[in-house]
């Protein structure tokens, strides 16, 4: 049996990733940042028959990734594939003068945007970095960092929205740097914008919903190739303009 973890997995599209995943014959470990969080999400999907074990993982907090690795160890040998899901965007934060620091270059705040960057763009490094040994026993170890169109440079029309596309850029240079390190352990490493989906941070009129934009993606993972780590790629697996 494959196996697979999902970060930032208790609600939307990570939940809907677990789900097609452990449809798709997968055990998965869907993680969330508290327990509470993490069992609630994976006993509804057991209870559709799916196979998933719960795990506490925080992608801001290193010790958290430590310990998740510890545990998924004591379940299986290897990992097959690893989906960095788990992400903030201020713009979702109720508290909106803390919302405005990451947004406005007049009330810009150096802290702020550094949070978010430690969750969006070194978090996922720091999972790879602990689930490496796991990853390394896949036959076929496969990496996909959910990024965004945001963190696209030559796309970018507006301004502020320094913490969330900024970090998003910022992962799309990391995994780069990341993936060819790790080329000759075998590793496929990509970042994927997964499009305008129906989530909380998307919306209701966005193009997709959770479900499609899962499917789009999941339809990537058995064709990616090692030549195509590092890239940028779009839901269709078109490269998607850095």
């Amino acid at each position: 049996m494959k196996t697979a973890l999902v970060t930032g997995a208790s609600k939307g599209m990570g939940l809907e990733w677990c789900r097609q995943l452990g449809q798709n014959g997968y055990l998965v470990f869907l993680s969330a940042r508290s327990q509470d969080q993490a069992e609630t999400a994976a006993a509804r999907l057991r209870q559709e028959g799916i196979d998933c074990i719960g795990i506490v993982l925080d992608s801001g907090n290193e010790e958290s990734i430590l310990l998740a690795a510890e545990i998924i160890q004591e379940h299986c040998m290897a990992l097959d594939l690893l989906v960095n899901n788990a992400g903030i965007n201020p713009k979702d934060y109720p508290d909106k003068e803390k919302m405005a620091s990451c947004f406005k270059l007049e009330s810009l705040n150096a802290d702020a945007v550094l949070e978010v960057m430690k969750v969006n763009s070194l978090g996922p490094l720091l999972v790879v970095k602990h689930m490496l040994p796991l990853l390394k026993n896949s036959p076929e170890p496969k990496v996909l960092q959910i990024s965004s169109w945001l963190g696209s440079v030559s796309q970018v029309q507006f301004g502020g929205h320094y913490g969330y596309a900024g970090s998003k850029n910022l992962l799309n240079m990391l995994n780069k740097l990341m993936a060819n390190e790790l080329k000759q352990d075998g590793i496929i490493s990509v970042c994927v914008n997964p499009g305008w989906v129906q989530t909380d941070m998307g919306g209701s009129k966005a193009n997709f919903t959770i479900q499609e934009a899962v499917s789009n993606m999941l339809s990537l993972v058995s064709i990616l190739k090692p030549e195509d780590s590092g890239k940028f790629l779009n839901y269709d697996g078109e490269i998607h303009p850095w």
